[in-house]
């Protein structure tokens, strides 16, 4: 998906651009131009990982690296139902209510930062959570501090307890869609008209724009 280049590093680093300007212009009355390229805004979504591999902190290789996916303690697992749980508890504290939940000897973890036991400790957390149907898992561990989430479809998250409880998703002409964000106190936002039928409005643009409809492209 286009998550990190387009919509990311592209028209979010845009958009805190033009904010920000637009409040640098309150003080100083001068507007100013906005070079904002996706390849500039990808990069400074790196900086805390080329920092921590700078640091010593982990590696870029996906074995060794904290976060790719490999450690037993920060990733995704299978359930008996062929459907997905992930977590990510980091800390002890956290860590240790995973296991007691999933009823696992504390005793095989206790190298878990160590790299080389890491295929062992997701053999022995992805049997766990193979016991069971994710749902199932979900009645276990939500509101744990386990560090600890569902990994659900698209039809499936706006029915999540905790998105509904806040009204993530609304429905508008019959489309399910994410509520605008960020929330505002004072001018909370909403959307407005329902989402355009194929087709809708092309005759009047074309109108508009001098161009016949039988013209080609």
């Amino acid at each position: 998906m286009n998550l990190v280049g387009d919509f990311a590093g592209g028209a979010l680093y845009l958009a805190v651009g033009i904010v920000a300007a637009l409040f640098e212009r309150s003080r100083s009355g001068q507007g100013q131009v906005i070079d904002a390229a996706i390849v500039d805004g990808t990069a400074s979504l790196m900086t805390f990982f080329q920092g921590i591999v700078a640091s010593g902190l982990t590696e870029m290789s996906r074995s060794r690296n904290l976060l790719g996916g490999q450690a037993s303690f920060y990733g995704v697992y299978a359930c008996a139902d062929g459907k997905y749980v992930s977590v990510g508890p980091l800390e002890s504290q956290f860590f240790a209510q995973l296991l007691a939940v999933l009823e696992l000897d504390a005793q095989h973890f206790e190298r878990r930062h160590d790299p080389a036991t890491w295929a062992e400790g997701r053999a022995r957390i992805g049997e766990a959570f193979a016991r069971r149907n994710r749902d199932e898992w979900c009645a276990l561990l939500e509101g744990t501090d386990a560090c600890f989430a569902p990994v659900l479809d698209l039809d499936e998250a706006p029915h999540h307890p905790h998105m509904a409880a806040r009204g993530i998703y609304v429905e508008q002409g019959g489309v399910v869609q994410a509520a605008p964000a960020p929330r505002f106190s004072r001018t909370p936002g909403r959307i407005g008209a329902p989402p355009c039928a194929a087709g809708d409005g092309g005759a009047e643009l074309l109108a508009e724009w001098g161009i016949a409809r039988t013209a080609s492209r």
